[in-house]
């Protein structure tokens, strides 16, 4: 269930989605997009390097071809955009749930920015890729 007018995810929960982001360096795959195309997520690109100054993936196609995500923190947006496998941007508004969750409704995805799941974060960002490559 969607909230109407729902608030604004806050800045602080933001950084803390990006930093799990980070810190739990995904690895998944593959990536159903369309029927002929999937996506690998090989781990974050952007370990040592501060989460607020935005997070990447390397990703790769079904057919080896090389790419990257990158996930920004920009006012009230997540900021993404793939590279390599294609060159698009999607700007996310996130906004926050009753439970505290951040929500994306132009992507159709949530997650806790506190979660430590791998499987939560993991849903997240196959809907960020999802969305972005069809």
């Amino acid at each position: 269930m969607m909230e109407l007018d729902a608030p604004l995810l806050p800045a602080d929960k933001a950084r803390t989605l990006l930093r799990r982001l980070r810190d739990l360096n995904l690895v998944c795959g593959p990536v159903a997009i369309t029927r002929d195309l999937g996506v690998i997520v090989s781990g974050c690109l952007t370990l040592d390097t501060p989460a607020e100054a935005g997070v990447g993936y390397r990703l790769r196609d079904l057919h080896g071809k090389e790419g990257r995500l990158d996930v920004l923190w920009n006012d009230d947006r997540l900021d993404v955009a793939v590279s390599g496998i294609a060159n698009k941007r999607l700007s996310v508004r996130l906004s926050s749930d009753r439970m505290g969750r951040a929500c994306a409704p132009s992507i159709g995805g949530r997650v806790r920015p506190e979660t430590t799941s791998t499987l939560e974060l993991e849903h997240f960002v196959r809907r960020v890729l999802r969305s972005l490559l069809r």
